[in-house]
């Protein structure tokens, strides 16, 4: 029997697929968070401390942005998380209290939105569901905005 290399076709063609979806898949690992229960040993060497990181979540490293770090960062962290949408909202509205923020709002929808506040700082949190499976979580914090948003009239009332 002779052996020819296109019976095999499909074979290595989706081994081909498969390996270039591999290829496209950057990010970082990322240890899990939680709240009080956290040792000092493991909050020194992780890389963000005032927000939890669910369990098995990947850090996409182009498209976030992270100044500073521990509890004094700024920036956008996205994260692939391998449990659906639903659940991932339940543990940021959950878990965030744990590390010392103070829900201001939550939205659950087909995109979902909270936000929060700690001291001088704010963040908010976006998920969405995966087409795949799992989700995918935006968490920014910024200072806090204090005065009047640049670029507004102030809020006085018109003189009669």
């Amino acid at each position: 029997m002779r052996y020819r290399v296109f019976d095999h076709a499909p074979l290595y063609i989706g081994l081909v697929l498969v390996l270039a979806l591999a290829a496209c898949a950057q990010g970082a690992k990322l240890q899990p968070t939680t709240g009080s229960e956290q040792s000092a040993v493991e909050k020194s060497f992780s890389l963000l401390t005032d927000v939890p990181i669910p369990p098995n979540a990947t850090l996409d490293v182009e498209r976030s942005l992270i100044l500073g770090d521990l509890d004094r960062w700024t920036g956008r962290i996205i994260l692939d998380v391998g449990q659906a949408a639903p659940q991932t909202f339940a543990l940021y509205q959950s878990q965030m209290s744990n590390f010392g923020w103070e829900p201001i709002m939550s939205v659950q929808a087909e995109v979902s939105v909270l936000s929060f506040t700690r001291g001088n700082r704010a963040a908010t949190v976006q998920i969405e569901g995966r087409t795949l499976g799992g989700s995918s979580v935006s968490v920014t914090v910024a200072p806090r905005q204090t005065g009047p948003v640049p670029g507004t009239a102030p809020s006085t009332p018109p003189a009669r």
